[in-house]
């Protein structure tokens, strides 16, 4: 699941370097995302699948168990996600994951003024109880940026080995 953040940039090196997990690689993007990466970009990506409705293919038949990602996840996606809104077909997909128990893992990526509002820690902490993978953001000028390829991999090594999948 991708989120309208400036870090949005960084979603198809992120997409290349998912392939290594071998898993299925489905990609949905939020409307404020729509609004800063084409989707026509990421749909010529043959390393995943771009899905942009319930009735995709890819999600008719009920997914298969395994890994969500969310990145960048922005203030209003970390905390629909948090208070189990599903609103969308991207927050539906993080809920039905957490639901089902199976590993998730969030990247935020938003301003310092977002990031210290109290429902973000009070987010992160609902996040945590569930068991979802909170990767920490860095300080980039005066943004809080979604972490590195390098340390959201290190996350899903970690979220894949806990829930026992193969890697």
């Amino acid at each position: 699941v991708v989120s309208g953040a400036s870090a949005v940039r960084c979603v198809p090196r992120l997409i290349q370097e998912l392939v290594e997990f071998k898993l299925p690689i489905l990609t949905e993007l939020t409307e404020g995302a729509n609004r800063l990466i084409s989707p026509y970009h990421l749909a010529d990506m043959e390393e995943h699948t771009l899905v942009d409705s319930y009735f995709d293919p890819a999600l008719l038949n009920g997914r298969e168990p395994g890994l969500t990602v969310v990145a960048p996840a922005t203030f209003n996606t970390l905390n629909k996600i948090a208070q189990g809104i599903g609103d969308t077909l991207a927050h539906s997909l993080v809920a039905e994951a957490i639901g089902a128990g199976w590993p998730v893992v969030v990247a935020p990526s938003m301003n310092p003024a977002l990031a210290n509002h109290p429902q973000v820690a009070q987010s992160l902490k609902n996040l945590l109880r569930w068991g979802v993978k909170v990767v920490e953001p860095h300080q980039e000028d005066d943004l809080l940026m979604m972490a590195s390829t390098e340390e959201i991999k290190k996350v899903i090594r970690f979220a894949l080995q806990a829930a026992k999948f193969d890697l």
